[in-house]
């Protein structure tokens, strides 16, 4: 964290818990992670940092004391009607349907009377694929346990050996080549479907089914997590409502919401409108608490950031909610 976030997280922090239990502007905090666990997770690990047991059950026990949770399908109703937010609300949700949510996630939960949406991907629910972004870390967790692998990854991507350039150009990768990764497993000998059938990283259907059961509600999150802003328009809503489907189809579900995977900042207004068409659901995404209530769409902070303590991060997110709205900056826009 830079030097200027420091102060600023630092300044927000000495502001009384009083000023923010109205859950700033759009009156319920909406924070988002993807799995909790006491283990190194070779998967995750080399892409984000994530929270242990303890951490994340003392933010669960901070946000009861500060705010009230709230149903999705409250909230549903509260956006569909335009009716108002209840203040001081807060939901959680959770991306990519790790196997964490069901064997840690969801008792945690449960325990407290705590709702919440798991989104999921239908291509890696059963494991039947890994994800392109779990393979990076894995590939980074193997170059960093092996430097005799440096030149074999080098030579595939077509970089320096060296492991600071591998490293960055492995991160930038995306589903248009993604089968470099491939490629570097086929020359070092590493096997990404042992690794998917050993360790089982995400759901299965029966777990999603038990969870539903259990009072979860179960989202999407596009059929294979694909950046939208490397695809054309008509695969953005393919992806879209075909994961929805998948969900209905599952869950019995009539009403299906989304999180758009890795950013909605780049989608157009008419592919929004297009979904919302197609599909009744609130639809979620990541411009840290904006409001965008005019498209049914609800903004996620990310509340997986270990290094900040959990009541500073939310008095320097709400906080600066506040800021851009005073200067009109707190709306978002789609053309």
């Amino acid at each position: 964290m830079s030097a200027l976030k420091k102060i600023y997280y630092h300044t927000a922090s000495l502001l009384p818990m009083s000023m923010f239990r109205s859950g700033g502007p759009n009156h319920v905090l909406l924070p988002y992670h993807h799995l909790v666990s006491n283990k190194e997770v070779a998967h995750i690990q080399r892409l984000y940092s994530y929270k242990n047991e303890k951490v994340f059950t003392d933010d669960l026990d901070f946000l009861l004391k500060n705010y009230t949770p709230v149903h999705p399908d409250a909230l549903y109703n509260a956006v569909h009607t335009g009716q108002s937010i209840p203040k001081g609300s807060f939901l959680l949700t959770f991306d990519d349907g790790l196997r964490e949510v069901y064997d840690v996630i969801a008792p945690l939960l449960h325990k407290k009377g705590i709702p919440a949406i798991f989104f999921i991907n239908p291509a890696f629910i059963d494991n039947k694929e890994l994800f392109y972004r779990c393979k990076i870390s894995l590939l980074i967790h193997e170059l960093k346990q092996h430097n005799a692998l440096r030149p074999l990854y080098a030579g595939v991507l077509k970089v320096p050996v060296n492991e600071k350039n591998i490293v960055h150009t492995l991160c930038s990768i995306d589903q248009c080549n993604a089968y470099l990764l491939d490629d570097i497993a086929a020359k070092t000998g590493y096997s990404f479907r042992e690794y998917l059938e050993k360790q089982q990283p995400f759901l299965n259907r029966e777990q999603l089914i038990a969870l539903h059961r259990q009072g979860f509600t179960i989202g999407a999150h596009s059929m294979d997590h694909p950046y939208y802003k490397l695809l054309p328009e008509e695969e953005q809503v393919r992806q879209t409502i075909d994961s929805c489907r998948y969900v209905k189809e599952l869950t019995g579900q009539t009403i299906c919401h989304f999180s758009f995977p890795h950013s909605d900042a780049d989608i157009p207004k008419k592919v929004v409108d297009a979904i919302r068409q197609q599909n009744e659901g609130l639809l979620f995404g990541i411009q840290n608490q904006k409001q965008e209530l005019q498209n049914n769409i609800l903004h996620r902070f990310n509340a997986e950031r270990p290094e900040i303590p959990f009541e500073k991060l939310i008095k320097g997110q709400l906080l600066l909610n506040r800021l851009l709205q005073l200067a009109g900056r707190n709306i978002v826009n789609r053309t």
